[in-house]
């Protein structure tokens, strides 16, 4: 006897349904963080600690940097791309230790 399984997974915190196929995308490598401030040295050296982080875990991260004055404000925009998405998955939960 056969047993039809079902590749919806259910999150026990909530109850709710997700396929992982939509949720994952093979081509999501890009992870784009945006810093913001009034200081640029402390804008600078908060997203250098996110990606000093990302290169330490994953050494061929490839970076990318933007940054753009808007007033008082200086915004620098740092794009990580993973070699594969399940790293940028994995750089992503671990984030809130950073």
């Amino acid at each position: 006897m056969s047993q039809d399984k079902s590749t919806d997974d259910v999150c026990e915190a909530c109850g709710s349904f997700v396929e992982l196929g939509s949720v994952i995308a093979e081509d999501d490598t890009v992870l784009v963080l945006p810093f913001t401030g009034k200081d640029k040295q402390a804008v600078n050296a908060l997203s250098e600690k996110y990606i000093e982080a990302a290169k330490a875990r994953f050494a061929t991260v490839e970076v990318s940097t933007q940054e753009t004055i808007n007033g008082d404000d200086v915004t620098l925009q740092v794009s990580l791309n993973f070699d594969c998405t399940a790293e940028k998955l994995i750089f992503e939960m671990g984030l809130s230790a950073i």
